[in-house]
């Protein structure tokens, strides 16, 4: 099938349909539970196809595409869940609700609205004239209250301006020009032969930007605009990888030259030192994953992978040391205990580890515990001490943080087999359930069927990108396609797994389905690389 474009254009029609009735099924419940959905919002959504369409037919005709299409069509099935899912929160008073006071007020209004309506539309006659005194008694119901996003909001400008319109056009034009760009020989023999200077140039800034002005990960409010680096840290690993590889295989007491190393550790450690910085996790759980999928790829030996692990592990350890000695030096000198020199060195580490990641872990293993406040990572006191006192360490972990995460598995395990049905769970309970949290807001409306359908969408796609970096006959294109589906591949992991308690949660992306500006962008953009690669290996 893969290279049969009418199949998958059936495929992408068939998908259509099913969105619809997606679309239709979430606004349907939305008014048997008090509130009425943007069928504006809707429409939007479904037009978003004639794009992609669009782009899939421009493929076909224009450059005889003679790839794998099950890449285009598994990342729009993807993409299509993650836009319902997205409408399906977006539109709930409650979930659109900004404090919990609104919360409070939007689900009380979803509950008066509904119960109008259950009453004009099953009270009888004689029912009517008992409780009204008259058989034709008819409530008026009034919406505003329930209707973040009712009709005279989101008018037609409003919508063609939001961020959620732009966002998926701006993904399918940087998926338009990775595709175009990638396909032509010399853009790769340039990308490759200035590979160290795309990682400095790209890098470099990237790293300040984070170090300076970023809190918690983020940029600028609630955006990560160093998504895109990705790409330009992938171009110049590829491209460093490809030059050297053959010199990387040829080891001495199992260590590569170190004329050839230095430079494959300099561009693998500037995007890791902001994300460490940032206390960034998820993204160096990515990021590593990339590394090690690269290096098997080009060197193609278990030893020589042993050996990258054994590297960053000790680039790890060291940065990690590196920031224990900058917090704790005053601590040493001032200290005047006798201190072992065991527990200075677990200190040591310990305080190298920043705040969030120890949070994160103690999360992951003790969720249903409540940390010792005394920790120096755990910042209750801090609140505490902001807030008079008045707020419990119980009552800090169970409500401000370990909330999100038990909400979002208690919502998986409502789902069963099948889940509520579209609109009929309670997604809107957990905070950044389109975000983080978009896999259990899923799968508790479609249970661990639509979950499972989720999963197999990006094994899919992680299958045909391999299959796409086996094929690809130089070393560079190999490395790219590799890079791309590992970037992917690890991200689905790491995000999927964080939700479930496999891994511990990080605050990653879904790729293709979560709500987010660069991350949505930056898929598009890999697909588009991956795309191209695979047509070319077909020509």
């Amino acid at each position: 099938m893969k290279n049969r474009p009418s199949s998958h254009l059936l495929l992408l029609l068939g998908l259509l349909v099913l969105d619809t009735l997606a679309y239709l099924a979430i606004y349907r419940s939305g008014i048997a539970r008090g509130f009425s959905p943007s069928l504006l919002l809707a429409f939007r959504d479904l037009a978003l196809f004639l794009p992609l369409l669009a782009i899939f037919i421009w493929m076909v005709r224009r450059y005889r595409y003679a790839g794998d299409l099950t890449l285009f069509t598994t990342a729009i099935l993807l993409f299509s869940i993650g836009q319902f899912a997205q409408y399906r929160l977006f539109t709930d008073p409650e979930y659109s609700a900004d404090r919990r006071a609104e919360v409070g007020r939007a689900r009380l209004a979803k509950a008066n609205t509904a119960q109008q309506r259950a009453i004009n539309k099953y009270y009888d006659a004689e029912k009517k004239q008992v409780l009204f005194g008259d058989p034709d008694y008819q409530i008026r119901i009034d919406t505003s209250q329930a209707n973040s996003d009712d009709e005279s909001y989101w008018t037609f400008k409003r919508i063609i301006s939001s961020l959620s319109t732009l966002i998926p056009l701006m993904g399918f034009l940087g998926f338009g020009l990775a595709f175009a760009f990638t396909m032509r020989d010399d853009v790769l023999l340039w990308l490759q032969r200035h590979s160290i200077l795309i990682g400095l140039v790209t890098t470099l800034p990237f790293a300040l930007i984070a170090i300076i002005y970023s809190s918690g990960g983020k940029f600028l409010g609630n955006t990560t605009p160093w998504e895109p680096v990705k790409i330009t840290f992938l171009v110049s690993y590829a491209g460093i990888l490809a030059d050297h590889y053959r010199n990387l295989s040829r080891t001495y007491w199992g260590i590569p030259p170190w004329r050839f190393v230095l430079p494959f550790l300099l561009v693998a450690v500037l995007p890791i030192v902001p994300f460490f910085a940032l206390a960034d996790f998820g993204q160096m759980l990515v990021f590593f994953g990339a590394y090690l999928t690269l290096y098997l790829v080009a060197v193609r030996r278990l030893p020589q992978v042993t050996m990258a692990i054994v590297l960053m592990a000790v680039l790890l350890t060291g940065s990690i040391f590196a920031a224990g000695i900058y917090n704790t030096v005053a601590d040493i000198f001032s200290d005047r205990d006798s201190v072992s020199a065991v527990e200075r060195v677990k200190g040591l580490v310990s305080q190298g580890i920043p705040p969030r990641i120890h949070q994160r872990f103690y999360l992951w293993r003790h969720g249903g515990l409540p940390p010792d406040p005394d920790r120096y990572w755990w910042w209750a006191r801090e609140v505490g001490e902001t807030t008079g006192g008045g707020i419990s360490n119980e009552e800090m972990w169970y409500n401000k943080y370990a909330y999100q995460p038990s909400q979002a598995l208690f919502g998986i395990s409502d789902g069963r087999l099948v889940g509520a049905g579209l609109g009929r769970g309670y997604p809107e309970s957990v905070p950044i359930a389109d975000s983080d949290f978009i896999y259990a807001a899923i799968a508790e409306e479609m249970g661990l069927a639509g979950g499972a359908v989720i999963i197999a969408g990006f094994i899919i796609l992680l299958i045909s990108g391999m299959r796409t970096a086996i094929e690809a006959p130089d070393m560079f294109t190999k490395l790219l396609a590799a890079g791309v589906t590992s970037f992917l591949g690890f991200q689905a992991i790491v995000n999927i797994g964080g939700v479930i308690r496999l891994l511990p949660m990080t605050g990653i992306t879904l790729p293709f389905i979560s709500h987010g500006g660069w991350s949505l962008i930056t898929s598009f953009f890999m697909l588009g690389i991956l795309m191209a690669i695979s047509h070319r290996n077909n020509k």
